[in-house]
């Protein structure tokens, strides 16, 4: 995607999107076309490239525009504890529901992991203090698995719940996962 603050350019995109996500609520997302996008958002092949190389370039656009939504609050909590950390997350999750639903629908929700691993490593370096307590005793490397295992254990929970089609509340799953935490850790 190219970034641009044009007014004209950002409705341009913004439709192209809602167009995209609209067409995956009838049709298969591997049998959309370019083409058909075009059609139904009423703009010319050169808006579309102007803005974006592909319809999976729209999609992965619209993802990472959720995902930085999603850091900036992780930036702004200054309460860092698990249960605030999860708050953010079923917010999120619960904003952006119809989409978790369609990429559900056309096996495309590991899109969503794949940037997570990109993204939150970077946010990592750049937000948290290495000298913290909860990281002090790690080396970078040591780090580097803590974030995977939070990332993968974080998403595989989203994953069950939105295959239970979002239906648990999101204060039943965090309570559970945090139960579990403290149980857990008698065993440690």
């Amino acid at each position: 995607m190219n970034p641009t603050q044009n007014p004209s350019a950002i409705r341009s995109k913004n439709e192209i999107t809602y167009t995209l996500l609209h067409l995956m609520k009838s049709f298969p997302y591997n049998e959309i076309t370019v083409k058909q996008i075009l059609i139904e958002a009423h703009v010319a092949r050169k808006t579309f490239y102007r803005n974006f190389t592909s319809k999976d370039d729209v999609l992965n656009s619209h993802i990472e525009r959720i995902l930085h939504r999603y850091i900036q609050s992780l930036q702004q909590m200054s309460d860092c504890r698990i249960s605030t950390i999860l708050d953010i997350i079923f917010d999120v999750c619960m904003q952006n529901q119809d989409l978790f639903f369609l990429l559900r629908d056309n096996n495309l929700l590991h899109l969503i992991l794949n940037k997570l691993n990109l993204f939150i490593p970077i946010i990592h370096e750049q937000v948290v203090n290495p000298n913290h307590p909860l990281f002090q005793p790690f080396t970078h490397e040591q780090v580097e698995y803590i974030i995977a295992f939070n990332i993968g254990s974080v998403w595989n929970i989203i994953l069950k719940w939105i295959e239970r089609d979002m239906s648990d509340t999101p204060e039943y799953i965090k309570k559970t996962v945090l139960h579990y935490l403290e149980h857990m850790s008698q065993f440690a």
